[in-house]
């Protein structure tokens, strides 16, 4: 069996009791979690299990193995107290998303071709993306864009996840919903407003867009 994938259920949860499955050093398996493991282009989340910090969270296979930053004191069956770092989650969140409402932005901008070259990553920082693009990249088109991904948090639109099978979707009721494994807000106002520009640049054919959250919206 492997370990319940809690954050589906509610990423708004930070606090939570689990009973530990296995110990190897400092990897903890619990048998269910809150701690997002880094895939899908968004970061691991952080926090403290039994008061000891968690530096890195990924999956292998069904299982999610939560990585302290100092051997446990505690055992395998024992239940313990978990703690996200909410403020980073959150953040993480709110960027996800926006990652969402750029892509359908871009694509409305520059046309079906602009699409992403990469999966990207979200962190608690900012989002980045390389996306496809045959010319010179027009930076007031690209205004444009974070003009309209911020038109879509103002609306408040409900953001909606669910799972079909192995598969993730996120959606908002404008687009066809879209594949993504993360975690979301409930709704798009919930961003609060986003500064969308160019990053440097990865490669010919290719230019990085970077979106940071505005500061009221963190």
């Amino acid at each position: 069996m492997g370990t319940l994938r809690l954050y589906w259920l509610d990423p708004y949860t930070y606090r939570f009791k689990a009973r530990v499955e296995s110990i190897s050093g400092r990897d903890v398996v619990l048998d269910g979690t809150y701690f997002y493991p880094q895939g899908g282009g968004q970061i691991y989340d952080t926090g403290t299990i039994s008061g000891i910090k968690v530096v890195g969270v990924r999956r292998e296979g069904d299982l999610i193995i939560h990585t302290l930053e100092s051997e446990p004191t505690f055992t395998v069956g024992s239940e313990v107290e978990c703690l996200l770092d909410w403020d980073r989650r959150y953040r993480i969140m709110k960027l996800h998303s926006a990652a969402h409402l750029l892509y359908y932005a871009m694509q409305e901008e520059f046309g079906e071709e602009c699409r992403p070259a990469s999966p990207g990553l979200t962190d608690d920082k900012k989002s980045r993306e390389d996306y496809l693009f045959k010319e010179k990249l027009d930076l007031q088109r690209l205004q444009r864009v974070e003009e309209r991904v911020n038109e879509l948090i103002r609306v408040g639109f409900e953001i909606r996840t669910w799972s079909e099978g192995e598969k993730r979707y996120w959606k908002i009721d404008p687009y066809p919903a879209m594949c993504c494994g993360g975690t979301h807000p409930k709704n798009t106002s919930e961003i609060g407003g986003v500064k969308v520009g160019r990053g440097k640049k990865p490669g010919a054919g290719k230019e990085r867009i970077e979106i940071t959250l505005l500061q009221h919206s963190t």
